[in-house]
């Protein structure tokens, strides 16, 4: 596809007013050409591509070799410098506003949240995650899928560093607190890490995954935050006040207009989980394209909705 067509299709799809909203809220410019471009730097990687560069040793031990794979796939670039944008961010902002958290997206579902006493993430999955774990308080992870999470993460925040990772896979949660309890399959339980609350749920994650993945409903001061991770249905979605807001996959199996009408009415939709390098091109792989026809189609039912890049913070509603 050119450049030419892919703007011709998306201009008569009426998602052209949306990719220059997305070009406003981002941090470069991202217009319809500049998706374009990042488009075919994605689909250039296979997922065996992608899992040699994962595996790659940290630091520098496998400098020369992440070089190569840099060299050979811009996109691996841009994912390397979304990392060192957010890590570096979150180690230097200030947050005094209990109303009003950092949060930055850093890639598929994953979540850097900053708050006044607090800083954990959702989801997080990078070759370079667990760099992350001396800074964070405590992780969550919505299931047991290796794009949602790295097992050098988990060993670093749960063996490492000994903090809680919570997640309906480890035994109690992965929060060695017994205030908590054991594990269970409990519709709902409800953890409190200093400023921060956290109720989680259990939704399917498709027809023969029941029960599989945990939603997290976030709430700090008056903001919350809710992360549903790869739900396929809004019924077994539940929110106990209106998300500022909302993370969510939109090509699971849910209808996300739906979701956000009957069950979450989000003050924000965060569009996310499309550029999936594990997964195949045109098997469980979206496109900027994709997303951004989720976007309008949220946006014509008077929900705002983003599609954030690899990296960005998240404006939170006011």
């Amino acid at each position: 596809m050119t450049r030419r067509d892919f703007a011709k299709g998306v201009a008569s799809a009426g998602l052209l007013a949306a990719a220059g909203r997305l070009a406003a809220q981002s941090h470069e410019p991202t217009g319809v050409a500049e998706l374009d471009l990042r488009q075919s730097e994605i689909d250039a990687v296979t997922p065996q591509d992608f899992a040699a560069y994962c595996s790659l040793e940290p630091g520098a031990a496998g400098a020369e070799a992440l070089s190569a794979a840099v060299s050979r796939f811009p996109v691996l670039g841009r994912l390397e410098a979304a990392f060192d944008k957010v890590f570096r961010e979150a180690k230097d902002t200030v947050v005094t506003d209990a109303n009003r958290p950092a949060v930055w997206y850093l890639y598929n579902m994953g979540l850097i949240v900053k708050t006044p006493k607090t800083m954990f993430s959702i989801d997080l999955h990078h070759r370079r995650a667990e760099e992350f774990a001396p800074f964070l308080d405590f992780a969550l992870i919505t299931h047991n899928h290796n794009d949602h999470y790295t097992e050098r993460f988990k060993v670093a925040m749960d063996r490492g560093e000994h903090k809680p990772v919570v997640n309906n896979f480890f035994d109690n949660y992965g929060v060695r607190d017994r205030k908590y309890g054991g594990y269970t399959r409990a519709k709902s339980k409800t953890f409190r890490f200093g400023d921060v609350t956290i109720i989680t749920g259990l939704c399917d994650h498709n027809s023969y995954l029941i029960d599989y993945t945990t939603p997290f409903e976030v709430q700090v001061g008056d903001f919350t935050l809710y992360h549903s991770g790869d739900c396929c249905s809004h019924e077994k979605l539940g929110v106990t006040r209106r998300p500022d807001l909302w993370v969510f996959h939109p090509y699971c199996g849910m209808d996300p207009v739906k979701g956000a009408v009957e069950t979450v009415r989000p003050k924000k939709a965060v569009i996310a989980h499309l550029q999936e390098l594990g997964h195949a091109k045109g098997r469980y792989r979206w496109t900027y394209r994709d997303g951004m026809r989720a976007k309008a189609r949220l946006e014509a039912a008077e929900f705002p909705s983003v599609m954030p890049l690899w990296g960005e913070r998240l404006d939170c509603p006011t």
